[in-house]
């Protein structure tokens, strides 16, 4: 029989394993990783400071022109912390009922990699609102109708804003407004949307647009030009407007959409535990997130 905090030290390692193994098992599975760029965190806060585009190169006439970006809108990441614990009692060990035990820090890893899920789609979800994770350095929502070029131009201003419910046309036409997208010299960005990003309940209709051969509700077998582009699809659970849908360039949303983990997701036995009777588990977890230019993106909020 175990005395004191062995009980509970001889259980750690297993209750680790098993916390680990569902994490990794749900991280494989999760779509943020699909959309966000992760990178580690040192310091309490990050900032990343936007920059202007250049202007067309000139014919060299032996002399260089040197040329200064304007300073474009400055996105500050706070980290947070997230915490929570699960308590075994010594009889649980006593009386060999691991069945029971086992299932404590499985659960406690699904409730951690389930809250970075809905803070990732929390972007999405607000992205309307100009709230929150999905409030712009530039004081707008992520998908709005009056985002400004930059700082020292606020008077002209780009949409990335709709309200047409998904079909294939509003693909074509969302895939057209993105790509007119320019940098604050009114430049082109060269954005090239190639990804849906959809809720459950439209992923049948996203597909049958993305990959139905034929032009959808036509009867003449014409070519399908959306089928043709080769879209991506990303239906994720955690998107809770049922109409509402996004247009990404997957390449750009990874320059501008951003998570840092301050202290990765962990696991640990709290040694302040009343060993005697039970003995506490905690996991821990430190991070921020959020978007510096929307100039990725193309939300539609249909009604």
């Amino acid at each position: 029989m175990a005395n004191s905090e062995q009980w509970a030290e001889l259980l750690s390692p297993g209750l680790h394993a098993i916390f680990d193994l569902q994490r990794d098992a749900l991280a494989a599975e999760a779509k943020a990783p699909m959309l966000f760029n992760f990178a580690s965190s040192s310091k309490a806060t990050e900032e990343d400071l936007g920059v202007g585009g250049f202007a067309d190169w000139q014919e060299y006439k032996g002399a260089i022109e040197y040329d200064d970006n304007d300073q474009g809108y400055k996105t500050t990441f706070t980290h947070t912390e997230f915490a929570r614990g699960f308590t075994v009692e010594r009889r649980l060990y006593d009386d060999d009922l691991y069945n029971i035990i086992n299932k404590k820090p499985k659960g406690l890893a699904t409730a951690a990699m389930r809250k970075r899920e809905k803070d990732a789609a929390d972007i999405f979800n607000n992205a309307f609102t100009a709230s929150g994770v999905s409030l712009g350095a530039d004081s707008q929502s992520l998908c709005d109708g009056a985002h400004p070029h930059s700082p020292a131009n606020t008077a002209s201003t780009q949409s990335n804003s709709g309200t047409s419910a998904l079909s294939r046309d509003s693909i074509i036409a969302t895939r057209k407004l993105m790509r007119s997208y320019t940098d604050d010299r009114g430049e082109l960005i060269q954005c090239m949307p190639d990804t849906l990003v959809v809720p459950p309940e439209l992923e049948d209709q996203a597909y049958v647009e993305a990959r139905t051969p034929l032009k959808t509700g036509g009867a003449n077998n014409d070519l399908s030009f959306v089928n043709s582009l080769g879209l991506k699809v990303i239906v994720w659970d955690y998107l809770t407007d049922a109409n509402n849908w996004f247009m990404v360039d997957s390449q750009m949303v990874k320059q501008h959409l951003t998570w840092f983990d301050r202290v990765p997701l962990g696991f640990a036995l709290n040694p302040l535990s009343d060993f005697q009777l039970k003995a506490q588990y905690r996991g821990y977890m430190r991070y921020s997130l959020g978007w510096n230019d929307w100039r990725w993106v193309y939300g539609h909020a249909v009604a």
